[in-house]
């Protein structure tokens, strides 16, 4: 997997280093006796431990066609809840091995469980607004990688530039997966490629994957998460008031209430 081929790992990679290095100086509550260095060192394994958990989960649960229903900022809050309840107990691993809480004067289980509940509350609410936040400007479409070029680019340095762009998402297909495309469904900063012969995750932005494949594909995207080939429409169906295309797999990939319209004039052209 070429991880140049997408921001998705950077951003990740660099939010991270963002958040130890503001967590470290400002010593939240939970480490203001820690001390810089050792301080440094507990936020780096509890960032280190926390992002991974929150991406897989969110990947995972795309993989639940009821989850990408929900808007955007819903699927960050269920997917932060969820990443903070798995990421309590290390949490409070981490803080025992340290020494940062004082379990001493605990004389019976109802006081442990209420320090437990207690540190559970602050772990819950921090991780899901901050993975809301580190996640915001992918919703709002905001592209802090992209590359500024200059105004001089003349007509055939843009043509490269698209071709190249094109090439690199197509090469990035496994050859065992073959190029036959069913559907494209965007998880995270990944894209699952489905073909007739299997599927598998390539690391790159949607958008950008839906405008390459538009030179040698013709398919629409019918959901923010997902783009189908008219190639491998089978109809569009409705169930329980919502609308769904079938491809020739028999997968359901849902349309968005925006998209009706538009995926009806299409799939009418192709079937």
């Amino acid at each position: 997997m070429n991880v140049r081929s997408a921001p998705g790992l950077t951003y990740y990679f660099w939010v991270g280093i963002a958040l130890i290095l503001i967590f470290s100086i400002l010593e939240p509550v939970g480490t203001e006796d820690a001390g810089l260095i050792q301080g440094f060192i507990i936020w780096t394994i509890q960032i280190g431990l926390l992002l991974p958990i929150l991406i897989v989960i969110h990947i995972s649960l795309q993989a639940i066609s009821l989850f990408n229903n929900y808007n955007p900022w819903i699927k960050l809050t269920v997917s932060g809840f969820l990443g903070a309840l798995v990421f309590i107990p290390l949490g409070l691993l981490i803080d025992h091995l340290f020494q940062l809480d004082d379990w001493s004067a605990i004389r019976s289980s109802d006081e442990m469980m209420a320090i437990i509940a207690e540190e559970s509350g602050g772990i819950i609410l921090s991780v899901t607004l901050t993975w809301i936040a580190i996640n915001a400007p992918r919703i709002l479409q905001i592209n802090f990688m992209e590359t500024s070029f200059p105004a001089q680019i003349n007509e055939k340095s843009d043509n490269d530039n698209t071709h190249a762009s094109r090439t690199n998402f197509i090469s990035l297909i496994p050859k065992e997966v073959g190029n036959d495309i069913i559907y494209l469904k965007s998880e995270l900063h990944y894209v699952r490629v489905v073909t007739k012969v299997g599927e598998k995750l390539v690391l790159f932005n949607m958008k950008d994957a839906i405008a390459d494949l538009e030179f040698n594909y013709e398919g629409i995207q019918t959901h923010r998460s997902y783009w189908v080939s008219g190639h491998h429409i089978k109809s569009l169906i409705t169930d329980k008031s919502r609308k769904y295309i079938v491809t020739t797999k028999d997968q359901r990939i849902p349309v968005s209430r925006r998209k009706v319209v538009l995926v009806k004039e299409f799939v009418s052209r192709h079937l």
